[in-house]
């Protein structure tokens, strides 16, 4: 036993020092899956860009349209609307669950990712019920009087923004709550024994330290909503077209490859420059080891 043992640390220890354990070729499967999956679908769809529009033309192509320019403009003003409110909400969301006791902080967390098991779909679905006429939250609407038109609040821009900020909420909350469980509670402790109050300590220490995960979630959030599709294509209407909608019905319907390659490989450039550059300001790759 004890002379077998030995061969086998010898034959481990020589493996380690030639530089691998003999199960290097389990990391293929995954990288090829990488490469096909992933790359393939964007080196595609840049290729289809610029062969049917031209380096030039995939910006200037998808300007001319006015239907594009006013869905971008939509679009941006619909994640920014989004982030914000999901912000302000995650932060209050994520402070009521690390300051609440123990027992209530969990089932406020479990509350919120309980609809990650609930279908994307399905939460949709109750959120055409709630807004659709003489809905529950169309008749709040009415009682509030925000709705003086009569119009209603399905199928409009501001009837978009509680299904976006439910579903998005989630993404805001992790990296936030990342950066809550890094603060050191004996700093809260010091700054209260030397007599801060609890705002101040809210303020001057806590806040703070939450700086880079709620940098993370704004990022996060703002990006998902700059391509999110099935929340507006099923509550949005004529008017509240935002850009993934124009790509859906441009390919799936028109079958215009060369705008919507275009469309995807501006998006998908416009979304890694800010990923790039927030995380040169803000460190946000740093904010993902702790989540």
């Amino acid at each position: 036993m004890t002379q077998t043992a030995s061969v086998a640390s010898a034959a481990l220890t020589g493996r380690r020092r030639s530089g691998g354990t003999g199960g290097s070729w389990l990391l293929l499967p995954p990288a090829l899956l990488l490469l096909v999956g992933l790359l393939g679908p964007v080196v595609v769809t840049f290729w289809v860009a610029i062969r049917d529009n031209g380096v030039v033309g995939v910006v200037s192509h998808p300007m001319q349209s006015s239907l594009v320019t006013d869905s971008v403009v939509k679009t941006l003003v619909l994640a920014v609307l989004v982030t914000v409110v999901t912000w302000v909400c995650g932060l209050l969301f994520t402070l009521a669950v690390g300051l609440a006791p123990p027992a209530v902080g969990k089932t406020l967390f479990g509350i919120l990712f309980l609809t990650f098991w609930i279908s994307l779909l399905v939460r949709t679905y109750g959120w055409v019920i709630a807004l659709q006429p003489n809905g529950a939250l169309d008749n709040v609407a009415k009682w509030l009087h925000l709705d003086e038109d009569g119009t209603g609040l399905y199928q409009t821009m501001p009837g978009l923004l509680p299904p976006m900020v439910h579903i998005m909420l989630p993404y805001m909350v992790l990296p936030i709550y990342a950066s809550l469980q890094a603060l050191d509670p004996a700093q809260v402790r010091a700054a209260r024994s030397l007599g801060a109050s609890e705002g101040l300590v809210l303020r001057r220490l806590i806040l703070p330290s939450l700086k880079s995960g709620s940098w993370a979630g704004v990022l996060l959030v703002f990006i998902l909503s700059l391509g999110f599709y099935v929340t507006p294509a099923f509550l949005g209407g004529p008017g509240t077209q935002v850009l993934a909608m124009v790509i859906g019905v441009q390919f799936g319907r028109l079958e215009n490859l060369a705008l919507v390659a275009a469309l995807g490989a501006l998006l998908l450039v416009v979304v890694l420059g800010l990923y790039v550059v927030a995380d040169r300001m803000f460190g946000i790759s740093e904010q993902w080891d702790r989540i």
